[in-house]
């Protein structure tokens, strides 16, 4: 059965597997390389809007930006249609232009960019193909959104190389000044991932510790708050905004990742693996392969229900745990992610 009105809470556009980076950690090396056509975004657009409710649409790669032109259209596309699309763009900064931003900001689209530590840090992480750093480039995106009054969120992928030294984004973030938020992404093991090192439990949870009391202090310095994501999401499961697996909305049978081609997935980190492919573009979405994926996902991590921090947590990331090759078990790792977060929110708010 097909079911061209799934409910989708998350549209992810890949609009081409290209990079004129090579991250070291990239899960996304294998995506299709070619771009994605306008016929092809317009199609997993209207499949998202069906539902008549509204969903984040995200740009992501790759890097987006070398397909400027289809992603302008879209959003042109989404704006002409008065969609609700909340329009976001995950990009690596290098390739922005005054003009682009101008385009971006008058359209309303949110942009988040990666960066994972200080110059050094981050370069011996985010590299060039002639294995060249990035911040440089990165920098340089970052201060023209600057330039035009543009808010950003940082993206810190956290490997065993830069997990002792995670205050550091934190001062990176207050030191750019149009820095909203960050989030802390644990390194999944697709792709390149695989070739380098998660942290461990003991080292996250010092590093994460120690990139929040560096937040908690330069806001009071600065009388300047930083968002940080993970406790935001605690919050919102706190007041019961979220609940049950809310960790994202792969998790729930609700997000939909498009690769160029038109392929649907149920998650980023599974492109060219049929077994979490929910359909195409040209046909809709599989309503049965969805809520088999779904049942698949919890029922693998159903070991989250009986953690009694469940209802602060929302459960891992699948694709993390899935790489990390558990089986009947938490990826300790992220645990720690989660509990520190969880510890951090409930002694601010209730001590």
């Amino acid at each position: 059965m097909l079911m061209k009105k799934s409910k989708i809470k998350m549209l992810v556009l890949s609009l081409t597997g290209q990079c004129n980076f090579a991250c070291r950690y990239c899960y996304a090396e294998q995506h299709p390389q070619q771009t994605m056509d306008f016929r092809t975004a317009v199609k997993a657009v209207d499949l998202a809007a069906a539902s008549g409710k509204p969903f984040v649409l995200q740009f992501s790669g790759g890097e987006p930006l070398l397909a400027f032109p289809v992603l302008r259209d879209i959003v042109l596309y989404v704006r002409q249609h008065k969609l609700p699309a909340i329009m976001q763009l995950q990009t690596n900064a290098s390739l922005l232009t005054p003009e682009k931003v101008a385009f971006l900001r008058d359209a309303k689209v949110g942009i988040g960019i990666s960066l994972d530590g200080r110059p050094e840090l981050n370069d011996k992480l985010r590299q060039l193909p002639d294995g060249s750093g990035t911040c440089r480039q990165i920098l340089a995106g970052a201060s023209q959104l600057a330039a035009h009054g543009v808010e950003i969120g940082i993206t810190c992928v956290v490997t065993s190389e830069n997990v002792d030294q995670l205050a550091g984004i934190v001062e990176m973030a207050y030191y750019l000044g149009n820095v909203r938020r960050i989030g802390f992404d644990l390194l999944r093991a697709q792709g390149r991932g695989g070739l380098l090192t998660a942290p461990s439990a003991q080292t996250l949870a010092r590093g994460l510790a120690a990139a929040l009391e560096t937040a908690r202090l330069l806001e009071q310095r600065t009388g300047k708050s930083l968002l940080i994501s993970q406790l935001e999401r605690v919050e919102l499961l706190s007041r019961g905004a979220l609940n049950g697996f809310a960790h994202c909305h792969s998790l729930n049978g609700e997000a939909a990742f498009v690769d160029a081609q038109g392929n649907i997935y149920a998650c980023s980190s599974f492109v060219g693996d049929e077994t979490f492919r929910l359909g195409h573009v040209d046909t809709g979405i599989d309503e049965q392969r969805q809520q088999a994926i779904r049942t698949l996902i919890q029922t693998s991590m159903s070991f989250c229900n009986d953690c009694q921090l469940f209802q602060l947590c929302g459960g891992g990331c699948f694709a993390r745990w899935h790489g990390a090759g558990c089986t009947n078990q938490a990826y300790e790792v992220e645990c720690s992610l989660k509990k520190v977060s969880i510890d951090w929110y409930q002694k601010k708010h209730f001590i």
